[in-house]
Order: structure tokens, then sequence, then C-alpha cells
């Protein structure tokens, strides 16, 4: 590593003895109003392929200033504005590198001024009012890149591991083709699969829900949704991937992507099959298909994934999994647009896993050890789409129904030993079930809104409807075998079980509203939620006798409805001007329950009223930073199982009664969050955090016999409160195609915690708090590399006598490398040492996992052979260490390990009745 080190050391300071300063400024007005342009793009790039080289925003007063450094004595220099003219010209940087353009004359008429050239070029950014708007083609991307590689390149932009995206700290919460949502609202079939060279425009926006989109109100100013726009060159065609390999250990792993594109009509096909804990639909030039953890090597590799809705895996195991899917979407001129998804998943996850847990209570400990094996199997399908109608340019309707159907197996078996702290063995517990179950679910979301032709005014209703229906029966077999004080076992407390179980559930819920504006800067807003539903619920528990016959228990089985209501009335002011915007929205909640168990003969009412309130204040200043605020309160009402006062034996050892005098918990939640990403210099900071604080919060008291046989009820308490903190600072050089960027972030969380163990009340106070700095450099067509290094401080604190003060540290340490030289070659080094603090010694504490891959492109680039090699030094561990209000537990679980795979990856694509194939020996 540190030959690499020094290797990338001494390349950027070779590239910073070549390149030189320069500094840019100049003033911006419109040639006809002579009044000064804010937000006017301003820019240079390189002569010969016009590279992107720096860029600029001007200010309110017009005035923009370019700096940095670059090795080229010649750049042209352009300003662009939309619905104007753009203005260029070539610069000389050989003789001066301090240059005042004075003010710079923007026209909405074709002319010539002396010899400037006006262009119909393209700006790489563009500022609109609630839209940042990004060029593709400014950003340099590796030949072969996608939409992932295009995002990691624009400021302000970071894509962690896991595929999470954040636009300046805001999470983007969906990706749009064209306006459309690509297999469902998941981003990361879109984020691995659009290449870069059919993409135009990357536009990022607040998120909106249906109703803003449609009226043009403001957005969530706290989250972001991305809209890629299709280069009109290319939405006539058709593109196509497909990769397919096999390795070691009887590993497999296929997939395929075709997309067709026909101005109005979208049509996408996808497959994969493998059994590597992959979704399949990744077609990264290093890592493709290479498993879950290939992209997240760290504390969490366990084996799972989920993708449009569709998990595959679970907390811990080996996935095989095979995936389809389509995607079609037609509009009919502007007023008739429909999107439909269909995708399909099958799975089949082994698991297993072994933990040691220790119990504390205000009298004793025991120490819990236990073993657990299982396989999942199941089939799903979803089916969902969009259907929007604009009869008029004042009025939109649109409604997006979703199905789900899912049939699922599972076998699984444990056991258990525990003792008290002298070692005695207290009892032994073996448990095995096999469960089948099938599951329908049908919805719809709807919204309407219509526009009145006095601005500012709108009205109309949104809502949704739902309707789940699930059944299941499993086969289940108990043994408790309890050991008396001198060590004697005593005789078995068997179960020999069949569990039948069928739901069904009902939920409609219509808000309709009215926004007015009263002033240009002042609107109220009215609405009146209305939510209802119904849940109903039959267990039925038979017990076998010694020749295997059925007898049905009454204790252990319900037969019960819910129903519920809710009514939330409330009224709505918002300021916006400038860069303000202040929105405040209050009113009362009324909820109702009702609960009936026709088995138990028992039934019980609650109602509950309560205040509920939002704020929220959004601030931009400068022409880069962000500020934003947010309070609400929230009302839950205890579940069921929760106020039911009856005994659910369900569980033999927890004995479960409810308590119908409980309160709804009322939270109280702040949210805060500051940006400013300077693009002129690459340099900027985002820094966030919550606190949530909660009256009447429902805790259980459990008591616990000397058998460890436990009794559980609920009762409220106050007091509990949770937050966390974030902050990032990065910074960015670019010049001629090297990049060294360095990001240093901290993160940091506190908790209050109160509940009752052994029916003794205790609270235990939180704190953890992790730094971590990441370096990056990058040679264009050459090499990149990525350093990062992590650690994690955890302090718990117990007011309990019988438990310590709980303190100890994670540590990552993690180097990312990427070659892509010589020509056509490909090579790829992922390393991750991970040092786990406090875990028991009985689990390994650290481990260094490698992956690597080493590819060879050929056919003009169209086919690329690779060489996949997972978990090398075969280290690759998932464990765990949980800690709670009365426990700690550590856990080791079964994950996927070492294994190698050849694999071929073949792209075909035709577009604009060209076939960029054609003649290429392919």
């Amino acid at each position: 590593m540190r030959l690499c080190i020094n290797a990338i050391f001494i390349m950027a300071l070779s590239s910073t003895l070549h390149a030189q300063q320069f500094n840019i400024k100049g003033i911006v007005k419109d040639a006809t109003t002579k009044e000064r342009m804010l937000s006017t793009t301003v820019y240079l790039e390189s002569v010969k392929d016009s590279t992107l080289i720096t860029y600029s925003i001007t200010n309110e007063d017009g005035v923009f200033n370019l700096s940095g450094n670059t090795a080229y004595e010649r750049v042209n220099f352009i300003a662009s504005f939309q619905g104007y003219k753009n203005y260029s010209f070539l610069m000389s940087l050989e003789e001066r590198r301090d240059i005042d353009l004075g003010v710079i004359d923007l026209s909405s008429d074709i002319e010539s001024l002396n010899s400037v050239l006006i262009t119909a070029r393209k700006a790489p950014i563009t500022v609109k009012k609630d839209t940042l708007e990004f060029n593709a083609k400014s950003f340099n991307t590796k030949a072969d890149a996608t939409l992932e590689d295009v995002l990691k390149e624009l400021p302000g932009v970071e894509i962690d591991k896991d595929g999470k995206i954040t636009v300046n700290g805001k999470e983007v919460s969906k990706i749009l083709v064209n306006g459309k949502e690509f297999f469902g609202d998941d981003p990361q079939i879109a984020l691995k699969n659009l290449p870069k060279e059919i993409i135009d425009k990357i536009q990022v926006t607040e998120s909106k829900t249906d109703a803003q989109k449609a009226t043009g109100e403001a957005g969530d100013a706290n989250a972001s949704e991305i809209n890629i726009t299709i280069d009109e060159d290319k939405n006539k065609g058709w593109f196509s991937r497909l990769t397919a390999g096999g390795g070691t250990d009887e590993r497999y792993s296929t997939s395929g992507i075709v997309n067709y594109f026909n101005n109005d009509f979208k049509l996408s096909v996808l497959g994969s099959s493998n059994n590597i804990n992959s979704p399949g639909f990744s077609f990264d030039e290093i890592y493709d298909a290479m498993g879950g953890s290939a992209y997240s090597i760290s504390r969490s590799s366990n084996g799972s994934f989920g993708i449009n809705g569709q998990n595959f895996g679970g907390s811990s195991g080996i996935t095989s999994s095979d995936s389809a899917g389509i995607n079609l979407s037609k509009d009919w001129g502007e007023k008739v647009g429909v999107s439909m998804n269909y995708f399909y998943g099958g799975n089949d996850t082994r698991s297993a896993s072994d933990s040691r847990r220790e119990t504390f209570l205000p009298d004793r400990t025991f120490i819990t050890e236990s073993s657990n094996r299982g396989d999942r199997a199941g089939d799903s399908h979803r089916i969902s789409g969009r259907i929007e109608v604009k009869p008029d340019t004042l009025t939109s309707f649109n409604i997006s129904p979703t199905i789900n159907i899912s049939d699922n197996f599972s076998d699984n078996t444990s056991s258990s030993k525990s003792s008290d702290d002298r070692g005695n063995t207290i009892n032994d517990v073996t448990t095995s079930s096999i469960s089948n179950s099938d599951n329908q679910s049908l919805g719809a979301n709807f919204n309407f809104s219509r526009n009145t032709k006095e601005k500012g005014t709108y009205f109309g209703f949104y809502g949704n409807v739902n309707r789940d229906k699930n059944n299941s029966q499993s086969d289940f077999n108990s043994i408790i075998i309890r050991y008396d004080s001198l060590g004697n076992p005593e005789t078995p407390d068997i179960q020999d079980q069949l569990i039948d179980t069928k739901s069904e559930s009902n939920s409609f819920s219509v808000t309709p509203y009215l926004n007015k504006k009263l002033t240009d800067a002042l609107g109220l807003s009215v609405n009146y939620n209305v939510e209802t539903g119904n849940q109903k619920n039959k267990r039925s528990l038979f017990d076998r006798d010694g020749s295997g016959s059925l007898l049905f228990n009454n204790l252990l089985s319900n037969d019960y409805e819910v129903k519920n209501s809710q009514q939330r009335p409330s009224l709505g002011l918002r300021y916006d001007k400038g860069g303000f915007r202040f929105d405040l929205s209050g009113g009362i909640i009324h909820q109702t329950l009702e609960s009936e168990d026709v088995l138990l003969d028992t039934r019980f009412d609650k109602e509950f009223t309560d205040p509920y309130l939002r704020a929220n204040v959004n601030y931009k200043f400068g022409k880069f930073g962000r500020a934003y605020i947010n309070y609400s309160n929230s009302i839950n009402i205890p579940s069921v199982r929760q106020l039911q006062p009856v005994e659910d034996r369900t569980n033999p050892q927890n004995i479960v009664v409810g308590n119908p005098d409980l309160d709804a918990s009322q939270q109280h939640n702040v949210y805060f969050n500051l940006s400013r990403y300077d693009w002129e210099k690459g340099s900027g900071f985002y820094s966030g955090g919550g606190f949530t604080y909660t009256d009447n919060s429902v805790a259980a008291i459990t008591t616990t016999d000397v058998d460890l046989i436990r009794k559980t009820t609920y009762t409220n308490i106050d007091g509990v409160y949770n937050g966390y903190l974030y902050t990032s600072f990065s910074k960015t050089w670019k010049k001629d195609g090297r990049e060294i960027g360095f990001d240093f972030g901290i993160d940091g969380n506190l908790s209050l915690n109160k509940g009752f163990t052994n029916a003794s009340a205790f609270q235990s106070e939180s704190y953890s708090i992790s730094p971590e700095l990441t370096f990056e450099y990058s040679l264009k067509d050459y090499i990149d590399v990525e350093l990062e290094y992590e650690v994690t401080a955890n302090r718990t604190q117990f007011d309990i006598a019988t438990i310590t003060e709980q303190e100890f540290v994670n540590q990552r340490v993690a180097i990312d490398i990427t070659t892509s030289w010589p020509k056509h070659i490909i090579l790829g080094m992922r390393g991750e040492y991970n040092k786990f603090g406090n875990i028991s010694g009985d689990f390994d504490d650290d481990s260094f996992v490698l992956i690597g891959s080493l590819g060879y492109k050929f056919a003009k680039d169209k086919a690329t052979v690779k060489l996949k090699a997972y978990d090398i030094l075969n280290q690759i561990i998932d464990t765990r260490r949980l800690i709670t209000d009365d426990f700690v537990s550590d856990t080791s679980s079964l994950v996927l390990q070492q294994y190698f795979m050849l694999s071929c990856t073949f792209k075909i694509s035709k577009f604009g009745g060209k076939d960029p194939n054609e003649n290429e020996g392919f």
C-alpha cells in the first residue's frame, strides 16, 4: 500500500509542476437592458477535445471568477444563459494568467461582436429556480460509463458503496427517466444500467408529491429526486447488455437487459440468475455481479439485498436467485401517459448463525448460547403501473395501482442452552418449524389537482386504498428441559402443534385540500385527512396428541377484528419570498380503535385526541448555501397486542398480556440541514442532525422466574429520546484530466432509553462517534485510487448494578484501485480491513477482505472478458455485537466466501438508424 501511495504522490506532484495557476474575472449583462445577469454559467474548455477545465456561476451582481490551474495555453471561453445566445471566443493563457474581461453582453439575437463567435454550445451547469441541470457530456468519465459513473463526477453528489445517492447531504429518493419511473421508484436499476452515451441532461430538483408537481408548489427541501433526459438523437433506438459467468464452488451468474426507445414509447426487459447474493443487474466495469458484499465489505457483509420491492436473502446466508422484469411506458401527446412494470423474483437462502447472549437482571445474570439453521425459499410477483391524464392545462389526474403476490416456504431449527453466572445449566431448548405462506396485496395511490384561473389558487384531493390477504400454515415443535438446583433434568415440556393463520386488512385514506395565494409571498392551505381501516386475524392452533390426532387449543387461538379511523383537519400558512421559505400547519388528530375477539369473547374501544403541528424553514444564502430546519409531532397508538387484555401464549417462554389503559405515544421531532458547496473552488460542506423526544412511550414490563419463563405486559413511560449529528467537508482539485480530492466526515449518535427488567425500572444512555477520512486520486484513462479510514467509538452506560459499562471501538481501513492501462486492460483491486472491539473470545474479531478483477476489452470495446476473484484471502466474516437495554449478544453468521469466476459481457446498440457495431467484427 505504501508503494501505491508514493506512486500517487509522485504523479500528483508531477502534474502540479506542469500546470499553472490562472484567474479570470468579469461581469455579465443583458445586451439590451444592461441589467446584470444572475446565474449565468461561465466555463473554460480545452481546444483539443472540449474537455471541461473549470466553470462558475455569476452572482446577484453578474460577477464571475474563474480560477484554477492548467497546462493548456489556449482554451475556449464560453458564457451561457437559457434564452440567450452563447458567447464564446478562443482565449490565450500563454502570456498572462490574470485576466479581466470587463463587461460581457449576452444577446437574444444572433450577431457578430468583433471576433466573438456565437454558438449553440450547451453549458455544463444551468441553474433554474428550483432545478440544478447538468450537461452529461461535459463531465469526463471512462469510455464505458454508466449513469452512476457520471453522477460521481458531478459537484456535490456522493454515492456510497450501497448505492445511496446524496446531493449536498440530501438523499435522492428516486430516479426518473424522461419524467417516468424506471422499474418502479427504486433508483438502483437506472443507476447501474443506463449508459452515458444516451444521457443528455441530469436534472436535480426537490422531491415533490404528485400534487406539488401538478400545481408547481415547492417540494420537500430535505430530499431530492433526479430526472434523466435522453439525448434526442438517442431517443429512437435500442441498447442491450448480457453477462454470463461460471466459477469455482459451482458459483454462477448470468444477467441481461435490453432497452428500446422510440420517442414516446419505451420498453425495457431484464433478467438474471445467480447463486452469489447478487441482484444481477449491475454492469460495473470492474465488480459487476460479484455478490452483495463486493460493494460493502464491512460489518454488514451478510448476503442480503433488495431491488424494486423484492427482497432476496435476509439477515445472513447464501442466496440463489432468479429474477425477471419488464418496464414500458407510452405517451399520447401531452394529455395521456401510461407506464407499467412487472417484476418476478425467486430466491432460496441457506442461513446459519451461532450466538452468545448475556442477559442482565437486577439480581442476577444468565448466559444463553444458541445455534440456528434454516432455509427460506419463495416466489414473488410485483405489478405496478401509472396512468396520468391532463385533459387541459389546468387539470391533472393520476393513479398508480400495485399488485403483489408471493409464496414462501421456510424450514428452521434452533437449539439453545442457558446457564447462570456460576455455569449451572438452567434449561435446554430445541425448536423446529416448517412453514408455508401465500400473500396477496392490492393497492393504488391517486391524486387529482385543479388550478383555477385565479393565480396561485388550486384545489384537489389525494389518497390511497389497500387490501392485503395472508394465509400461513406452520408445523411447530419445541422441547424445553429445565434443571433443578442440583443440575438434574426435569420432565420435558413438549409442544407439537399445527398453526393455521388467516389475516386480512383493508384501508382507505383521502385528503381533500385547497391552497390559495393571499399575496405574492403568502399562501393559505386547508385540508382534511380521513382514514379508515379494518383488520381481521384468525389464528387456529391444534395440539397433536400421541396418536397424531389434532386437538383444538382454545387458549392459544384467537379470532379478532380491529377497526380504526382517523380524522385530521388542519390549516397552514406558507411564506415564500426570495431565498426564504416558511411553512406552518396545525390541527387536531382524532383516532379511534375498536377491537373484538370472537373466540375469547372480549371487546375494548379506545379514543385518542391530540394536537398536530408541522413547521419548517428553508433559507438560501449566497450562490451555494442552503439551510433547513423542520419540526413535527406524531401520535402513535399502541398495537392491538399491546392493548388486548388477554394472555398470548404463542411463545411458551414469554407469556404476554396487553394493557387496555395505555395512552398513545407522542413524539416531537426536529431535523436540520446546512450545506454549502462551492462549484468554483471544488469544495464544500454539509451538516445535519435530528432529535426525537417521546412521551408516553410504550415499554414492556417483563418478569423472569427461576426457570427463565417470562411474563410480559406494557406501560407508558416519559422522557425517552434519541438524536444524531453528521457533518462532512470535501475538497477537489482538478487539472487537465487529473483529480485529487479528500472528504472528512463525522457522525454522532446519542440516546436515552428507559424500561423494565424483571419488573425493576432502569435506564441506559448510549453514545457513539464515527470520524471518517477519504482520499481520492484519478488520472484520466489510467488510474483511480480511493483510500478510506473510519473509526467508531461506542459507549453505553446502565443504572443496573449487574451490568458494567460497555465501551468499545471498531476500525475500518479500505483501499480501492482501478487501472485502465495498458489499453483494453482493466484491473481492479479492493481491500478492506475490519477490527471489531469488545467481541467475545469465542468469535473472530478481525478480517481482511480482498477482491479483484482483471478484464480485457475487444471488438471495439463491445465485449469484455473478466476473471473475478472474491474474498481472495478467504477471511470474510459476519460477526456482530448487539447491545440493548438489558442484554449484550455476539453473533457469527454464514456468509458467502471465496470463489473465482470467469465471465463475459457483450453489448449491442443501435440509435437513430446507425448501428455502432456495424463492421466491427463483433
